[in-house]
């Protein structure tokens, strides 16, 4: 386990054990609105350990850490008080029930670079604040753990078999017949026989995630790389894999990235929904660096299982696509 700098002892102090610090009073408003104890572990030594070298000035570390704290605070609580979610909250109580009526949560670190929630019910109904595996400033917190809480639940689910990242207000066009992609050869592309009406097509994160074939491009772009895909899963699993094995910059006393990947949230939609990922040099110094794609591609094409599109692709630039979806 991590020695805890001094610094960051104190300003654990300022910023999350003062009753009257914006966590806790977030975490106390929580409390006041569920009429029940509110725990949320924080263990800063294995945190420290663990996200250390992404945080070369540690006066940054604690209140980086205690914003998403309480940003998923805030969310939880706007969520619980709408009216329109009550089924949502009453499933969500029901868990805190089978906890000894607390709603419990724990801060943990997570590959990736972006925040995530989940809730642990072989925990003992006990959600999980994820604190991604990178530098921040964190993008989006606020939009990701909307959606991560959106999809927490598959209400109606004796109904209708929603995909994962669809709600339940996403049921009324769950049997629209859209462009899909057959699991058969990949000449059997389902072309719809008729245009759907715009009112009945759901929303682009939705839209996305249940339509085939997936499109990949790969654009080498001035001191970088830029990956677009229709599958943000696809994008994900390429963005871990990447911070979790670049180098760091030699010869320096703070262990910075070689590289920084980075998903880019999309124009379209309403919800946490990643179309892009760059890669650039992770440090100015750095800018000299020559990025080779050849571990993306191999992973496109080896891991993820795209195709090449015959005729579609040049020295810096490469289009894929596959055609049969992931068992999700």
């Amino acid at each position: 386990m991590a020695k805890v700098p001094m610094k960051i002892r104190m300003d654990l102090r300022d910023y999350w054990e003062k009753n009257d610090c914006p966590a806790q009073k977030s975490i106390a408003a929580l409390k006041d609105l569920l009429g029940l104890p509110v725990t949320v572990q924080l263990d800063t030594s294995i945190l420290w350990g663990e996200l250390q070298k992404f945080y070369p000035d540690q006066a940054i570390f604690v209140p980086s850490i205690t914003a998403v704290v309480k940003t998923w605070t805030d969310c939880l609580a706007k969520r619980l008080a709408d009216d329109a979610n009550a089924d949502w909250t009453e499933q969500l109580l029901e868990h805190a029930n089978q906890s000894s009526r607390n709603m419990k949560a724990r801060v943990e670190t997570r590959p990736g670079s972006q925040v995530k929630t989940v809730l642990a019910t072989q925990s003992g109904a006990t959600f999980i604040i994820g604190i991604p595996e990178s530098s921040p400033p964190y993008k989006n917190v606020s939009a990701f753990f909307m959606t991560e809480f959106e999809k927490l639940f598959n209400q109606n689910s004796n109904q209708t078999s929603l995909h994962p990242g669809q709600s339940a207000e996403d049921e009324d066009w769950a049997n629209v017949t859209l462009p899909s992609r057959n699991h058969g050869q990949a000449t059997d592309i389902l072309a719809p026989t008729a245009m759907p009406a715009l009112d009945e097509l759901p929303r682009p994160e939705v839209l996305l995630t249940t339509q085939t074939p997936y499109h990949m491009i790969i654009k080498v772009v001035h001191n970088g790389m830029i990956v677009q895909c229709s599958h943000q899963r696809s994008l994900e699993l390429l963005t871990g894999y990447l911070q979790r094995y670049t180098r760091d910059t030699p010869d320096q006393s703070v262990k910075i990235p070689l590289l920084k990947a980075e998903l880019q949230i999309s124009h379209f939609g309403y919800g946490a929904m990643f179309d892009s990922l760059t890669i650039m040099p992770g440090d100015r110094r750095s800018d000299w660096l020559n990025i080779n794609p050849i571990l993306i591609l191999s992973f496109v094409e080896g891991v993820l299982g795209y195709s090449p599109v015959a005729g579609a692709s040049s020295e810096s630039s490469w289009y894929f696509k596959r055609n049969v979806a992931f068992k999700e």
